[in-house]
Protein backbone atom coordinates (compact mmCIF):
# COMPACT_ATOMS: atom_id res chain seq x y z
CA UNK A 1 0.00 0.00 0.00
CA UNK A 2 1.35 3.26 -0.90
CA UNK A 3 2.04 6.53 1.80
CA UNK A 4 -1.12 8.01 0.13
CA UNK A 5 -3.17 5.23 0.34
CA UNK A 6 -2.60 5.13 4.23
CA UNK A 7 -2.58 8.62 4.81
CA UNK A 8 -5.80 8.86 2.89
CA UNK A 9 -6.87 6.29 5.43
CA UNK A 10 -6.35 7.75 8.44
CA UNK A 11 -7.28 11.22 7.63
CA UNK A 12 -11.04 9.26 6.73
CA UNK A 13 -11.09 7.56 9.64
CA UNK A 14 -9.96 10.46 11.90
CA UNK A 15 -13.25 12.46 10.01
CA UNK A 16 -15.06 9.83 11.03
CA UNK A 17 -14.14 9.53 14.47
CA UNK A 18 -14.13 13.26 14.97
CA UNK A 19 -17.99 13.02 13.44
CA UNK A 20 -19.17 10.34 16.05
CA UNK A 21 -17.70 12.43 18.91
CA UNK A 22 -19.39 15.58 17.83
CA UNK A 23 -22.22 13.02 17.19
CA UNK A 24 -22.23 12.14 20.65
CA UNK A 25 -21.41 15.51 22.23
CA UNK A 26 -24.54 16.85 20.08
CA UNK A 27 -26.56 14.35 21.52
CA UNK A 28 -25.55 15.20 25.26
CA UNK A 29 -26.20 19.19 24.54
CA UNK A 30 -29.53 18.32 23.30
CA UNK A 31 -30.52 16.03 26.37
CA UNK A 32 -28.99 19.14 28.67
CA UNK A 33 -31.23 21.46 26.67
CA UNK A 34 -33.68 20.19 28.40
CA UNK A 35 -33.29 22.36 31.38
CA UNK A 36 -31.36 25.11 29.52
CA UNK A 37 -32.76 26.37 26.22
CA UNK A 38 -29.42 28.02 25.44
CA UNK A 39 -27.70 24.90 25.02
CA UNK A 40 -30.00 23.56 21.66
CA UNK A 41 -28.12 25.57 19.31
CA UNK A 42 -24.75 24.28 20.27
CA UNK A 43 -26.25 21.19 20.56
CA UNK A 44 -27.56 21.88 16.43
CA UNK A 45 -23.99 22.76 15.64
CA UNK A 46 -22.56 19.73 16.91
CA UNK A 47 -25.16 17.83 15.05
CA UNK A 48 -24.48 19.59 11.88
CA UNK A 49 -20.84 19.16 11.87
CA UNK A 50 -20.86 15.66 13.20
CA UNK A 51 -23.05 14.81 10.42
CA UNK A 52 -21.17 16.28 7.90
CA UNK A 53 -17.72 14.65 9.19
CA UNK A 54 -19.43 11.27 9.03
CA UNK A 55 -21.01 11.96 5.39
CA UNK A 56 -17.99 13.00 4.07
CA UNK A 57 -16.16 10.05 5.12
CA UNK A 58 -18.91 7.56 4.10
CA UNK A 59 -18.97 8.95 0.86
CA UNK A 60 -14.85 8.89 0.51
CA UNK A 61 -15.19 5.14 1.96
CA UNK A 62 -18.11 4.56 -1.05
CA UNK A 63 -15.77 6.30 -3.81
CA UNK A 64 -12.13 4.24 -2.54
CA UNK A 65 -14.66 1.03 -2.79
CA UNK A 66 -15.86 1.25 -6.41
CA UNK A 67 -11.70 2.38 -7.51
CA UNK A 68 -10.89 -1.41 -5.91
CA UNK A 69 -9.26 -3.04 -8.23
CA UNK A 70 -11.51 -5.69 -8.46
CA UNK A 71 -14.75 -3.63 -8.48
CA UNK A 72 -13.30 -1.67 -11.57
CA UNK A 73 -12.58 -4.82 -13.77
CA UNK A 74 -15.59 -5.97 -13.35
CA UNK A 75 -17.77 -2.88 -13.80
CA UNK A 76 -14.75 -2.40 -17.26
CA UNK A 77 -16.04 -5.81 -18.27
CA UNK A 78 -19.55 -4.87 -17.79
CA UNK A 79 -19.07 -1.53 -20.16
CA UNK A 80 -17.46 -3.05 -22.87
CA UNK A 81 -20.04 -5.89 -22.64
CA UNK A 82 -22.48 -3.27 -23.32
CA UNK A 83 -20.69 -1.84 -25.73
CA UNK A 84 -19.85 -4.99 -28.13
CA UNK A 85 -17.06 -6.18 -26.41
CA UNK A 86 -14.45 -2.58 -27.30
CA UNK A 87 -13.87 0.05 -24.82
CA UNK A 88 -11.37 3.00 -25.34
CA UNK A 89 -9.81 4.41 -22.47
CA UNK A 90 -11.53 7.69 -22.67
CA UNK A 91 -15.16 5.87 -22.57
CA UNK A 92 -14.17 4.09 -19.19
CA UNK A 93 -13.17 7.29 -18.03
CA UNK A 94 -16.50 9.21 -18.44
CA UNK A 95 -18.90 6.10 -18.57
CA UNK A 96 -17.57 5.26 -15.04
CA UNK A 97 -16.39 8.97 -13.38
CA UNK A 98 -12.67 7.36 -12.45
CA UNK A 99 -9.47 8.87 -12.43
CA UNK A 100 -7.52 8.00 -15.82
CA UNK A 101 -4.71 6.23 -13.97
CA UNK A 102 -6.86 4.42 -12.17
CA UNK A 103 -8.42 3.19 -15.54
CA UNK A 104 -5.18 2.43 -17.28
CA UNK A 105 -4.31 0.57 -14.48
CA UNK A 106 -7.08 -1.31 -14.77
CA UNK A 107 -7.17 -2.34 -18.35
CA UNK A 108 -3.59 -3.04 -17.85
CA UNK A 109 -4.65 -5.87 -14.98
CA UNK A 110 -6.95 -6.99 -17.40
CA UNK A 111 -4.95 -7.60 -20.17
CA UNK A 112 -1.80 -9.16 -18.21
CA UNK A 113 -4.92 -11.38 -17.04
CA UNK A 114 -5.48 -11.88 -21.29
CA UNK A 115 -9.49 -11.11 -20.59
CA UNK A 116 -8.71 -7.94 -23.59
CA UNK A 117 -5.92 -6.71 -25.84
CA UNK A 118 -5.29 -3.28 -27.35
CA UNK A 119 -6.02 -3.00 -30.89
CA UNK A 120 -4.63 0.26 -32.88
CA UNK A 121 -7.46 1.72 -35.06
CA UNK A 122 -6.25 5.28 -36.78
CA UNK A 123 -4.86 7.24 -33.88
CA UNK A 124 -7.37 5.16 -31.27
CA UNK A 125 -6.45 2.33 -29.37
CA UNK A 126 -9.79 0.23 -28.76
CA UNK A 127 -9.85 -2.38 -26.04
CA UNK A 128 -11.04 -5.28 -27.30
CA UNK A 129 -12.55 -8.38 -24.69
CA UNK A 130 -12.65 -11.37 -26.91
CA UNK A 131 -14.54 -13.25 -24.84
CA UNK A 132 -17.31 -11.29 -25.09
CA UNK A 133 -17.91 -10.94 -28.59
CA UNK A 134 -20.64 -13.39 -29.97
CA UNK A 135 -20.19 -15.82 -32.19
CA UNK A 136 -22.21 -17.32 -34.37
CA UNK A 137 -22.02 -20.94 -35.69
CA UNK A 138 -23.41 -22.08 -39.36
CA UNK A 139 -23.13 -24.58 -42.06
CA UNK A 140 -21.48 -23.30 -44.81
CA UNK A 141 -20.97 -24.14 -48.75
CA UNK A 142 -17.38 -25.03 -49.60
CA UNK A 143 -18.01 -24.23 -52.81
CA UNK A 144 -20.97 -21.53 -53.73
CA UNK A 145 -20.47 -20.10 -49.84
CA UNK A 146 -24.08 -20.05 -49.23
CA UNK A 147 -25.03 -19.91 -45.36
CA UNK A 148 -27.29 -22.61 -43.34
CA UNK A 149 -28.27 -22.54 -40.21
CA UNK A 150 -27.09 -25.59 -37.27
CA UNK A 151 -30.64 -26.30 -36.69
CA UNK A 152 -31.56 -27.66 -40.12
CA UNK A 153 -30.07 -31.19 -40.40
CA UNK A 154 -28.42 -30.42 -43.42
CA UNK A 155 -24.95 -31.98 -44.60
CA UNK A 156 -24.93 -30.98 -48.58
CA UNK A 157 -26.13 -27.80 -49.91
CA UNK A 158 -29.62 -27.71 -51.22
CA UNK A 159 -28.30 -25.10 -53.92
CA UNK A 160 -25.14 -26.84 -55.20
CA UNK A 161 -25.03 -30.32 -53.96
CA UNK A 162 -21.67 -29.22 -52.06
CA UNK A 163 -20.27 -30.65 -48.67
CA UNK A 164 -21.20 -28.04 -45.91
CA UNK A 165 -18.69 -27.19 -43.33
CA UNK A 166 -19.59 -26.13 -39.79
CA UNK A 167 -17.88 -22.62 -39.48
CA UNK A 168 -18.05 -20.14 -36.13
CA UNK A 169 -17.89 -16.77 -37.44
Amino acid sequence: MTEKGLAGRGLIVAAFLAGVVLLAGGLIFLCAAVDNAARLPVALVLFLLGGVLVAWAGVLVARAGQLSPEVLDDRITSLADAQDAEVTLPQVVSALNVPDDAARAALARLEAKGLCHQERRGDRTIYVFPGLKESKVLRRCSYCGNEYSVREPLHKCPNCGGTLEIVKT
